[in-house]
């Protein structure tokens, strides 16, 4: 290694490049399969409880704090 490979010691470290990646996919997955847990009992007959709520507001809460941790490096 050569001494310019070094980062210098007067800059402040380097935010990893995929912060958030895992909250955004685990919101995406929890949106995504309760609006087709959603659909598929609607078109079934079936009932909802509001307990259908609870994946949802989680997905959307953690897609959401993906999205902010993402953005917040910038």
């Amino acid at each position: 290694m050569n001494w310019t490979d070094d980062q210098p010691s007067w800059l402040p470290p380097l935010p990893p490049p995929n912060r958030g990646r895992a909250l955004v996919t685990a919101g995406l997955i929890l949106v995504v399969g309760t609006f087709i847990y959603i659909f598929i009992m609607s078109y079934v007959g079936g009932t909802h409880t509001l307990y259908t709520l609870l994946p949802l507001g989680l997905g959307l809460f953690c897609l959401i704090l993906g999205l902010v941790r993402r953005n917040e490096g910038r």
